[in-house]
C-alpha cells in the first residue's frame, strides 16, 4: 500500500470516528431535553408558577392589595396566574357573566380573579378580603382530589361547631345555587372571615397568608360598617312611617273641617299637612337611595338585602 492510500484510510478512519462522536453528543442533547420536558411535565404548575412571578405586572390598585395580604410566595404566583383586576360595575357584571338580580363583590371566572370597586372609603377594605376570597378558589381548583378530601373533612367539621344563622342560610343557598360547591366556598368562607379555625385548617391556610387575622380583622370591620348603615336605615323608615301616621292623622282631621264646614280650620292646618307631605317625601327618597346603596354593595346573599323601598306620602 503506499503513502497516499494510508493517509486516505486514516482520513477515512477519523471521519468515521467524528460521526460516531458526533452521535453521542446528539444523543446526550436528546435525553438532557428529555428529561428537561420530563421534568416540566411533572411540575408544570410550578414551572407556570414560576413564569407568572416573572412576566406578570400587577396594576397599582391590585398591587396595594397584594402587599396588605401578606400572601406567600406561592399564593402570589396563583394571584399571579389568575391575572386579578378592579373593574367598575359595567366591566364587572361583563366580565363575571352576572345576572341583573345577583348581587356579588368578586368572582373566580374563566381562571381570572374580578373584584368589584367599591367607592366607599369605610367599605373599600372588604375589596383586600374578596381579593383573598377568590384566590382561595384558585387554590381548590388546583388541590387534588385527596387534598380536597382531607381539607374538606376539617372544613365541614369546622362548620359543625360555628353557630351562625346567616352562615347556615348562605350555605343553604350555596347548596341550591351551586350544589357540589359548598366545600369550595366554606374553604374561602371560613378563611376570610371567622378568626378562630382548628389547627389543622389554620396550618392549611398559612400556605397561603403570613397574617389570615388581618383579612377577618378587615371583613369584620366591613360588616359593622354594613350593620350600622342597616341600623341606620332601619330608623330612617321607622321614622317615615311614624310621619305617615302624623299625616293620616291630619288627612281625618281636615275631613272633619271639611265636612263640618269649618274653612278656617282647615286653611289653617292645610300648611302642616303640605309640610309633612314634602318631608316624608324627602325623607323617602333619601331612604330609597340609601337602600340602593346599601343593596348594591350587598354580597349575594337574600337576608343582607333590604327590599322594603315604602312609598311616597301621596
Amino acid at each position: 500500500m503506499d503513502a497516499s492510500m494510508r493517509i486516505m484510510t486514516w482520513y477515512s478512519g477519523g471521519i468515521m470516528q467524528y460521526q460516531r462522536s458526533n452521535y453521542s453528543v446528539r444523543w446526550i442533547w436528546q435525553l438532557g431535553a428529555l428529561a428537561v420536558i420530563v421534568g416540566m411535565a411533572l411540575n408544570y404548575q410550578l414551572v407556570l408558577d414560576q413564569y407568572a412571578l416573572a412576566t406578570f405586572r400587577p396594576q397599582s390598585d391590585v398591587a396595594a392589595i397584594e402587599g396588605r395580604l401578606q400572601l406567600t410566595s406561592s399564593a402570589r404566583a396563583m394571584l399571579y396566574r389568575a391575572q386579578p383586576q378592579i373593574d367598575d360595575k359595567a366591566s364587572f357584571n361583563h366580565d363575571c357573566d352576572t345576572q341583573p338580580h345577583e348581587l356579588e363583590l368578586g368572582c373566580y371566572y374563566r381562571g381570572h380573579i374580578y373584584v368589584l370597586h367599591i367607592d366607599n372609603d369605610s367599605l373599600a377594605p372588604e375589596m383586600d378580603v374578596v381579593t383573598a376570597h377568590e384566590l382561595l378558589h384558585a387554590a381548590w381548583t388546583r388541590m387534588s382530589a385527596d387534598e380536597r378530601k382531607v381539607v374538606g373533612d376539617e372544613l365541614k367539621q369546622a362548620y359543625a361547631q360555628i353557630n351562625d344563622s346567616e352562615l347556615k342560610d348562605r350555605m343553604a343557598e350555596y347548596a341550591k345555587s351551586e350544589p357540589g360547591e359548598e366545600e369550595n366556598e366554606l374553604h374561602s368562607i371560613l378563611a376570610t372571615e371567622q378568626l378562630s379555625l382548628p389547627s389543622a385548617l389554620e396550618q392549611h391556610y398559612a400556605k397561603y397568608f403570613a397574617n389570615r387575622g388581618q383579612i377577618v380583622a378587615a371583613h369584620a370591620k366591613y360588616q359593622d360598617v354594613f350593620d350600622a348603615r342597616r341600623t341606620e336605615l332601619e330608623q330612617e323608615l321607622g321614622q317615615i312611617r311614624s310621619e305617615k301616621a302624623q299625616l293620616a292623622v291630619i288627612n281625618r282631621q281636615l275631613d272633619t273641617y271639611r265636612g263640618e264646614g269649618d274653612v278656617q280650620s282647615y286653611n289653617e292646618l292645610v300648611p302642616r299637612q303640605n309640610r309633612l307631605v314634602d318631608d316624608i317625601n324627602q325623607r323617602i327618597s333619601l331612604y330609597r337611595q340609601g337602600v340602593d346603596e346599601y343593596n348594591a354593595l350587598s354580597k349575594s346573599l337574600e337576608s343582607q338585602t333590604i327590599t322594603d323601598t315604602e312609598v311616597s306620602a301621596q
